[in-house]
C-alpha cells in the first residue's frame, strides 16, 4: 500500500467535494471499504443514515442528491488531531426555487489515508420541515 501524504483537512475538502458532485468513483477513492456513515437525526429525512461500505457512502450521496436536492458544504473550520478530523460549517440544500441552510459538523476518522468514519450532525427536523413545504 503507497504511503498516503495528505493531511487529513486536505482528504476531508476532497471527500465533502465529492459527496456535491456525486462522485462515486472519488467516494471509493478516498474511504476506506469498509467505512461507516452516520447521519443521526428524523427517520422521516432522507439525509440520515447509519450505513457502513464505500458502495453504501457513494448510494447515500447519490439518494440524497436526487431527493433532497444539490448540496453543498461552506466549511469554517477544521480542527486535526491526528487521525481525526472535526469539521464546523454550513450546509446547504438547493431544490429549486429554495435553498435549505443549517449549520454542520462533521467528525472523520483516517486510517491510511483513507477514512473509515463520516459522521455529519445537522438540524434534520428544519429539513424535515423544509421537504414538507416543497412536496
Amino acid at each position: 500500500m503507497p504511503v498516503h501524504t495528505e493531511s487529513g483537512n486536505a482528504i476531508a475538502r476532497e471527500l465533502l467535494k465529492a459527496i456535491e458532485e456525486v462522485d462515486g468513483e472519488r467516494i471509493h477513492r478516498l474511504c476506506a471499504e469498509d467505512v461507516e456513515l452516520h447521519v443521526p437525526g428524523t427517520r422521516a429525512v432522507d439525509l440520515t443514515a447509519d450505513r457502513k461500505g464505500s458502495e453504501a457512502f457513494a448510494a447515500w450521496a447519490s439518494e440524497v442528491n436526487l431527493l433532497c436536492g444539490r448540496t453543498t458544504f461552506a466549511i469554517h473550520r477544521y480542527f486535526e488531531n491526528g487521525c481525526e478530523l472535526m469539521a464546523s460549517g454550513t450546509i446547504q440544500i438547493e431544490r429549486h426555487p429554495r435553498v435549505f441552510s443549517s449549520p454542520c459538523s462533521i467528525f472523520i476518522r483516517f486510517e491510511a489515508g483513507r477514512v473509515t468514519l463520516f459522521q455529519l450532525l445537522l438540524d434534520t427536523y428544519a429539513l424535515e420541515r423544509f421537504r414538507g413545504q416543497m412536496d
